[in-house]
């Protein structure tokens, strides 16, 4: 028995009627056989009813010899069903070979030349339809949808093109009744099929294989140049489009054909924005491929939860238009934005190829020139480099960029005393509006407005819209180096410039490497401001930035505020701002701060920083003791130390050491747990002259921590150090 018996043996024993199982024998039979197989798995397919020759055909076609699917799929389905392998089958001969490539050859020309044929007969049926056909200017079809009807659309009788064809147009077996739209397809620029749609939304391609795949209709003749081109799934989406924006737009006409329509305009228009009009649901991720194939752009229609059109849920941009007027669909595609990247195991099976494909430039590591990292502030804000600035609501974040800012603009001196080198600032704030708050904060800093500069909206033609980094970095490049000497640009809040979801690692490193790059080409430093995580006090302070980890990952230095939740001397609020990571420079240290009101100009009020002591340690330890709160009745951190401390030693005194140790295993600092004794008043001696350090309670221990009465501060360790002590709005 040689291995083709062995299969036909095999599959008559597993059933044909489910369409899975029977698509999933032919891709183990051609992995197996290839071409020649298909004799066999068309034996077998027909004990099924249903069988339909021509569907068999385009199916196997489609089907790749290098699958994942193999004959030993096949082989476990058969024993499942009961197949008991003899052993006996016999590999095949290399003459056996050499006839089936024979035979495999002769199918393949014998299909390609009656594939050639059923195309010539197509496209001849298709331009008789074309020419009988009218203008559609009131086709049931495009009353249903709302839009207006363009010169590349026609109409017919359903009767007049059933005779033309020779048969009844059908879409699920029903057939196409009453006036139906004629929409041309053009596969290159020769017109190769029709797709018919009557007044219930039916639709119907013109019999012929092939004469569909890669085509496309064009809502307008298409120019040998052009800036932006729109492609969408279907007729009402992209005239919906067109409408709205006015650009040049193309229906691929299935969600399937998205990726080859967008490939053959990307190779028709190299230099063109591609945009893809994504339908929401099982056509999405089609489109999402297609953006990705082509390094286009995808824009998806938005809607409301529970809304409805014609009783179904809304999925297209016909449907948003229906809905909400094309001016949402002209948003919807304003704000386009590239396409995810697939879930993790899920990568693209047939990538980029040909004249749009990317070129990767390698550096070899002897062309590379060292050179020192360029410091604005020495060990705090690099040129070219990101950094984040990242703190809990009332940490005054905002205000520290704009005291950094316009220490920039003045050239002024940093906290540690050092100076700056001056430059011009650039902000784009998406929270707080330049006029009653960012300029009061400027002005309270002493900047000098004449360097800072605000991101304004973006004008797109006769377009205007909010600016977007994923699509107006150049434009923002351009202006950066008009204004030169640029040295800080502030992002606030940095998880503004990422298109996509911010919880996402490859979405946020999309997103904001555009706005890193920038940074390292115009030599300026970047800080982008965001927000900690709630419930995560305690944690690494890059571990608590709202969002992914990829914006602590991605910015080489990563800074931090936080509030003392108790009040300083004189009832006065103090500041942490302190590094919490450096990839370029020490990453410890910080500086205490306060927010101070003022009077920026008669009657505007605002917040400015004023710096204080610096501080040593590392920022999870000082943050620890800062964030801690106090006898406020809310049972916080500070409170929590003192019950642990009290019960530690109500036995008795335990030695310093004995008493970090416990309090690490825990979960409280050293800093928290010397808080915690000042507070209580616990009593420290030395036992003895070669002895250690000994704690034990106070001789009158209050019943509760709340009830204790604060001590003197007696901290162990050594105190910190001191530290020696107009606007213009530009459009892109």
């Amino acid at each position: 028995m040689n291995d083709i018996e062995r299969i036909r043996e095999a599959l008559n024993c597993i059933p044909a009627f489910d369409r899975e199982t029977w698509l999933r024998m032919g891709m183990a039979v051609k992995s197996e056989l290839g071409d020649t197989g298909f004799d066999v798995w068309e034996d077998w397919s027909q004990q099924d009813e249903s069988f339909d020759p021509r569907a068999a055909r385009d199916v196997w076609k489609s089907i790749r010899a290098s699958g994942k699917v193999t004959v030993g799929t096949l082989f476990h389905e058969a024993k499942v069903n009961g197949w008991r392998d003899d052993g006996m089958h016999q590999k095949p001969t290399l003459e056996e070979l050499a006839e089936r490539r024979r035979i495999a050859a002769e199918r393949a020309a014998k299909d390609e030349a009656d594939e050639a044929r059923e195309r010539a007969d197509t496209a001849k049926k298709a331009a008789a339809i074309w020419k009988a056909g009218t203008d559609p200017t009131d086709t049931p079809y495009i009353k249903r949808k709302r839009v207006s009807p363009v010169a590349t659309l026609r109409e017919i009788d359903a009767g007049v093109a059933a005779a033309i064809l020779g048969y009844v147009p059908k879409s699920d077996g029903e057939p196409l009744a009453g006036r139906v739209l004629v929409v041309p397809v053009k596969q290159g620029n020769q017109l190769s099929t029709l797709e018919l749609i009557d007044g219930d939304k039916r639709k119907a391609a013109l019999a012929g294989h092939g004469t569909k795949s890669g085509g496309y209709w064009a809502a307008q003749p298409l120019p040998d140049t052009l800036e932006t081109l729109l492609i969408g799934e279907g007729v009402a989406t992209v005239l919906s489009a067109k409408e709205a924006t006015g650009h040049p737009a193309i229906a691929a006409l299935s969600s399937g054909n998205l990726e080859a329509v967008a490939k053959a305009m990307r190779g028709k228009y190299p230099a063109a924005r591609l945009v893809i009009l994504g339908d929401l649901g099982n056509g999405q991720e089609k489109a999402e491929a297609a953006a990705r194939a082509v390094n286009g752009l995808l824009a998806l229609p938005q809607f409301a939860d529970g809304e409805l059109i014609e009783g179904k849920p809304p999925t297209d941009m016909n449907d948003l238009a229906q809905l909400h007027g094309l001016e949402a669909v002209q948003r919807a595609i304003a704000n386009a934005s590239p396409a995810g990247m697939p879930e993790h195991g899920q990568a693209q099976e047939n990538p980029p190829q040909g004249e749009y494909a990317r070129t990767v430039e390698l550096i070899r590591g002897s062309d590379v020139k060292p050179e020192p990292v360029s410091w604005l502030w020495n060990g705090w804000l690099a040129a070219g480099k990101m950094h984040v600035l990242g703190g809990a609501p009332g940490t005054g974040k905002t205000t520290i960029s704009m005291a950094l800012a316009a220490t920039v603009t003045t050239g002024g001196r940093w906290p540690d005393g050092t100076r700056s080198p001056a430059g011009n600032v650039v902000i784009w704030s998406g929270e707080d509006d330049p006029a009653d708050t960012l300029i009061p904060r400027l002005t309270l800093s002493v900047a000098d407005l004449a360097r800072v500069y605000f991101i304004a909206d973006v004008k797109d033609g006769n377009e205007r819209r909010s600016f977007d980094p994923a699509r107006d970095m150049e434009p923002l490049r351009r202006k950066l180096v008009e204004i030169g000497d640029v040295r800080l640009l502030i992002v606030d809040p940095i998880v503004s410039a990422v298109a996509g979801d911010s919880h996402k690692n490859a979405e946020v490193r999309r997103s904001l490497q555009p706005l890193a790059d920038l940074a390292k080409d115009m030599r300026c430093a970047l800080l982008g401001i965001t927000h900690f995580s709630k419930g995560t006090g305690g944690r690494d302070p890059v571990e608590r930035l709202t969002g992914s980890l990829a914006f602590g990952a991605l910015a080489r230095i990563v800074l931090v505020a936080a509030k003392y939740q108790e009040e300083g001397e004189e009832g006065r609020t103090v500041r942490l701002f302190c590094r919490a990571k450096s990839n370029i420079g020490p990453d410890d240290g910080g500086f205490e701060y306060d927010l101070h009101q003022g009077e920026a100009y008669p009657g505007i009020f605002n917040s400015s920083v004023r710096w204080g002591d610096a501080v040593e340690g590392a920022a999870r330890e000082l943050l620890a003791t800062a964030e801690a709160t106090g006898d406020d009745g809310e049972g916080g951190t500070l409170a929590d130390a003192k019950r642990f401390l009290s019960d530690l030693l109500a036995d008795g005194p335990l030695r310093a050491g004995d008493v970090f140790r416990n309090a690490d295993g825990a979960g409280y600092s050293k800093r928290s747990i010397q808080r915690a004794a000042d507070k209580i008043g616990i009593e420290r001696h030395k036992a003895g002259m070669r002895g250690g350090w000994e704690w034990k309670l106070p001789p009158k221990m209050p019943t509760s921590p709340e009830d204790a009465v604060d001590a003197r501060h007696k901290s162990l360790a050594p105190s910190a150090p001191s530290a020696a002590s107009s606007t213009v709005e530009v459009e892109i």
